[in-house]
């Protein structure tokens, strides 16, 4: 249990450091910044405003 517990402080330690030094060099956090990445160039054509994209008749 003593173990367990000690790996599991030293997780957090490290983990607090990263977060740390991460902040420090970006305005975004790192979960916005990977749903960025994540949508590339086809974000703009995702919706789900159902009655923007086909009452209009102007499919986007």
């Amino acid at each position: 249990m003593f173990r367990f517990l000690f790996v599991l402080a030293i997780g957090v330690a490290i983990g607090y450091g990263y977060g740390w030094k991460d902040a420090h060099q970006h305005d975004k956090n790192i979960a916005e910044r990977i749903v960025e990445r994540i949508g590339g160039e086809t974000r703009d054509r995702m919706g789900n405003d159902v009655d923007a994209r086909y009452g209009s008749g102007d499919p986007k």
